[in-house]
């Protein structure tokens, strides 16, 4: 697969990498660093990032260029996105696709469709690819790689995290990586920040069979100030209480959806997830539903759920 791909981006002069909407560290971490392995690689081509960034991910990018747009005779090349509605922009119709991923492959929707379900992070893939191909990887392109692989594997605490991840994250910080200043960047909790932290723990509802969760509105986000996308940061911190096993966090969308989280430390919830019609990985999937109505059906799922499987 890897020679596949390998064989398309050297036939191609442009070429264009996106990602999800709601972009977390290793989406854009895996997405710029593509990027920047590919320009190094092939000075030649043009290489674009297509996508927003949140503001409190700029630390890892500043956007590229919104001018130029790829056109059906360019390459497009889509990471760390399952499913093809979450790509972040617009694919030109007939243009050849690759699609890199480590989420269940429900959507297979590229020509060529690199998916490793066992990987902890799609960052990791790049880094694997980057290896196996033998393209040259700077700090730059080390950082950002890194940055991902351990905003996905929340600093190496998830179950996939194997003895591989290890070992990629120890060669990229050996190109020059600073350790600790990604990691400051990830745990980063702005004054506003940590007042949503502190109205999350305080305000979780948690049943007791272990199901915890919480409505955040869009009037809460704003009286807390809170800049686009710097909510998502709660989404991992119901899972250090003790008493949390499986927690959904219901988060207002400026459009009146709900986008929905679903988190748990053992049981596999994505099959909820996919009940409405979003996806992910077992043990973290995302869905959007259209309003409170819907949000006690989603908890009535993941009870039953868990009431089955108990």
């Amino acid at each position: 697969m890897i020679s596949a791909i390998m064989a398309t981006i050297k036939a191609y002069d442009r070429i264009f990498v996106y990602r999800h909407t709601n972009p977390d560290p290793d989406a854009i971490g895996t997405q710029f660093g593509l990027v920047t392995v590919l320009q190094q690689a092939f000075p030649a081509k043009m290489v674009m990032a297509m996508g927003t960034i949140p503001p409190a991910l700029q630390w890892l990018s500043e956007p590229m260029s919104t001018a130029i747009t790829a056109t059906a005779t360019d390459l497009v090349i889509v990471v760390d996105c399952a499913n093809q509605k979450r790509i972040d922009g617009r694919l030109p119709a007939g243009a050849k696709i690759i699609k890199i991923d480590h989420h269940p492959n429900h959507d297979p929707y590229g020509d060529l469709n690199w998916v490793d379900e066992q990987v902890a992070s799609c960052a990791e893939l790049i880094a694997r690819l980057a290896q196996t191909a033998q393209l040259p990887v700077t700090p730059v392109a080390a950082t950002r790689l890194y940055a991902g692989i351990i905003g996905d594997t929340v600093r190496f605490s998830t179950p996939e995290t194997t003895a591989q991840t290890l070992q990629i994250a120890t060669d990229l910080v050996a190109v020059g990586v600073d350790v600790a200043q990604v990691s400051h960047h990830e745990m980063d909790l702005s004054p506003a920040l940590s007042k949503l932290f502190g109205y999350v723990l305080s305000e979780i509802q948690v049943d007791a069979a272990g199901l915890g969760q919480i409505v955040l509105t869009q009037s809460q986000l704003t009286v807390f100030g809170l800049l686009p996308g710097e909510e998502d940061a709660v989404v991992k911190l119901p899972g250090q209480l003790t008493n949390v096993a499986v927690w959904l966090l219901f988060i207002e969308q400026p459009d009146g959806q709900y986008r929905v989280h679903f988190r748990s430390k053992a049981l596999a919830i994505d099959s909820v997830a996919r009940a409405y019609h979003g996806g992910g990985h077992p043990l973290a999937s995302g869905a959007f539903i259209p309003d409170l109505a819907t949000v006690q059906s989603v908890v009535q799922h993941v009870q039953a759920l868990m009431k089955k499987t108990s």
